[in-house]
């Protein structure tokens, strides 16, 4: 959806704690020509290659100048990075480590970690983990600190004391402004939501022709999802435009847009999350940015309990990430100054997450793009490379089949609406090259339906009149799953602001099971969180300066009408039965399908030129032609195959995609 375009420039500024980065001469000014380029709407390709570019060098450089500020030690009164991190205690920290005192003694007492493990105050990570007496803790979103458990509690709250002095100062440099912060309408009492019953894991969802099935059951499975990406927002009047609240001050500090949501350190959020999401009765959750160097199995298997599926990432927004701005073969082989080659950093990237998430049987699908058009129009010309990506994670997953199950592709794009909506859907899932290089699932992230009903010329409700009817012929014949990777509309009737009283009612929910029950096998609410866009169904802690919101989460009444419609609607039966292990068979087995589903034909090259003119593209035409696999993707880690265990039926269902020997 377009507020993705407005994202990215909204991630770039970063500051630490107690420390200013020392930038050379001239960096400072390229930076800010990069937010600004970013920002605009008619981004080119060398200014969004070098924005990508900044995000990577900043989180770099942010990283090594906070390891460089931490001592060897802790600190005498308070744990590192919180200190007050100017000369004279630079001048402390290095006469701590000439004493000859009982400090040393200390030191010297303390337990040796265990091999392989950092010591206390030393960084930690997904690979480097701490001493049997410490816990790894986040400084940042970038460092992870080695504490002592006996000093956890003091170190979480010099965070907290930290990010409350930090809250202070944004709300004076508001003050000094002349914005003023609003009144705060009261937020209703609301009772604790109950706990969702947990249910022990989740079978492997697989596809069968155009839609999806419980590999164990044999039943179809429909997606009612939704999308969790939070940044931690409070109110701010002069963004939101509208609304009578005040900001609070988030219990965990605001994420930038490319900080992963689901890393341990915020367990206690992401939890409360998930069950609010189980609550609501959904069993899908999307995600949009994951950190691989993070360890994800906390998250997974408590989503598992509840049985909620996830869709997962492979693109990124710093290291890893696809160039939409670039022109195929470009967004896939050009080298970036200080970054290294595009497609080569891409491919590990996907690979690694891969890897890493193949493993969890409620992984439900892997999402190698999304909406490549919305940033730059000259996403069209990149979408060569959107399936180079595709057949190269396919060819990864062939080569690790006994190993790792394949999870099924999908491509999300915004509902760009007639003529070209079906051409790209069907390009990306017809076979250019060959059958890895079609996705196999096709997701559009629809926001048209913005009326109770829709009414024909005889004045009563008529599905064919709505902004969904056109998409049920379009894809009526399409011969893979369908999903709206994301929905929900609030414009006209269901806008509303702060506190965020009525808004949306999700009357589309039913033509999900009614109308488009051959069509569409997933749908998923945009979004959780209230961010910026205003899209959330939940405050989350902090959002708001009300008391029933201060420490908690806050579910507003578009949560309890989704929650609402999910609980009337379910998937169809007559299509159960499938024999998933079986390549041959398909739904229409087990019920007839009212139009047939057959593969279709790559889009003729006239169909192309007439949406590259259509855009106003300054390329020609280039979706037949796909970019090579980048060289130096396979090392390390990436070298040999993850040791899994899949069951025998899932390999043969892989089998199904590719030749097995």
């Amino acid at each position: 959806m377009a507020i993705h375009k407005f994202a990215a420039a909204a991630i770039l500024s970063v500051s630490l704690p107690g420390f200013t980065p020392q930038l050379v001469a001239g960096q400072e000014a390229a930076f800010e020509a990069d937010d600004e380029c970013l920002a605009r709407d008619d981004v080119r390709e060398g200014c969004a290659l070098g924005a990508f570019q900044l995000r990577a060098n900043r989180k770099a450089l942010e990283a090594e100048l906070q390891a460089q500020r931490l001592p060897p030690g802790p600190p005498p009164d308070e744990p590192p990075g919180f200190a007050g991190d100017d000369d004279d205690d630079d001048e402390e920290e290095n006469n701590d480590d000439d004493d000859d005192g009982k400090k040393d003694e200390d030191k010297s007492e303390a337990p040796a970690p265990a091999s392989g493990a950092a010591a206390d105050w030393g960084e930690c990570n997904k690979d480097v983990g701490c001493g049997a007496e410490s816990s790894c803790l986040a400084v940042t979103q970038y460092y992870s600190n080695c504490v002592p458990n006996d000093q956890i509690d003091a170190f979480k709250e010099r965070l907290a004391r930290q990010r409350r002095e930090q809250h202070e100062h944004e709300r004076e440099q508001r003050r000094q402004q002349g914005i003023e912060e609003g009144v705060q309408d009261p937020l209703d009492d609301q009772e604790p939501l109950p706990r969702a019953k947990r249910i022990g894991g989740a079978h492997p969802i697989v596809i069968k022709g155009n839609f999806l099935y419980d590999s164990n059951t044999g039943k179809r499975f429909f997606a009612k999802g939704v999308a969790y990406n939070p940044r931690n927002m409070v109110f701010d009047k002069q963004l939101m435009k509208k609304g009578n609240c005040t900001p609070g001050e988030p219990v965990s500090g605001k994420l930038e847009y490319a900080a992963d949501p689901t890393a341990e350190n915020l367990e206690d959020t992401w939890k409360e999350a998930l069950n609010a999401i189980a609550v609501l009765g959904a069993n899908t959750v999307r995600l949009y940015n994951i950190d691989p160097e993070q360890s994800h199995k906390k998250f997974m298997d408590y989503a598992a309990s509840l049985g909620l599926y996830v869709i997962v990432p492979l693109t990124r927004h710093d290291w890893g990430y696809l160039p939409a701005g670039s022109p195929s073969p470009h967004c896939y082989t050009d080298d970036v100054d200080e970054y290294g080659n595009v497609g080569t950093n891409l491919l590990v990237s996907a690979k690694t997450i891969v890897r890493e998430f193949s493993q969890y049987d409620n992984t439900l699908l892997f999402t190698v793009a999304n909406e490549m058009t919305v940033a730059d129009r000259n996403g069209y010309a990149a979408f060569p490379c959107v399936k180079a990506l595709t057949r190269d994670i396919h060819r990864y997953q062939k080569e690790c089949n006994e190993t790792m199950r394949r999870v099924p592709l999908i491509y999300a794009d915004m509902d760009m609406g007639p003529p070209y909506r079906e051409l790209v859907g069907r390009y990306m899932s017809c076979e250019t090259e060959s059958e890895d290089d079609a996705v196999d699932a096709y997701g559009l992230n629809v926001y048209s339906w913005c009326d109770t009903e829709y009414l024909n010329e005889a004045g009563k409700p008529d599905f064919s009149y709505s902004p969904y009817g056109p998409i049920r012929e379009e894809f009526k014949s399409f011969s893979k799953p369908l999903l709206f990777t994301e929905f929900g509309c609030t414009l006209g009737e269901f806008m509303t602001s702060c506190p965020y009283k009525g808004g949306r009612t999700w009357p589309d929910v039913s033509t999900f099971f009614n109308e488009f029950e051959e069509t569409v096998s997933g749908a998923v609410a945009f979004e959780f969180s209230m961010e910026d866009n205003q899209y959330g169904l939940a405050l989350t802690p902090g959002f708001t300066s009300d008391p029933n919101n201060d420490d908690k989460f806050y579910y507003l009444d578009a949560y309890f009408a989704l929650k609402e419609q999910f609980s009337k609607h379910s998937v169809s039966s007559k299509w159960d039965g499938a024999k998933t292990a079986d390549c041959a068979w398909t739904p229409d087995k087990a019920s007839k399908l009212s139009a047939p589903r057959k593969p279709v034909g790559c889009p003729k090259k006239s169909e192309v030129s007439k949406l590259f003119d259509a855009k106003g593209l300054g390329v020609e035409p280039n979706w037949g032609e796909l970019p090579p696999m980048p060289e130096g993707a396979d090392a390390d880690l990436l070298e040999h195959c993850p040791e899994y265990d899949v069951a025998p039926a899932l390999r043969k269902e892989g089998c199904c995609h590719y030749s097995c020997e």
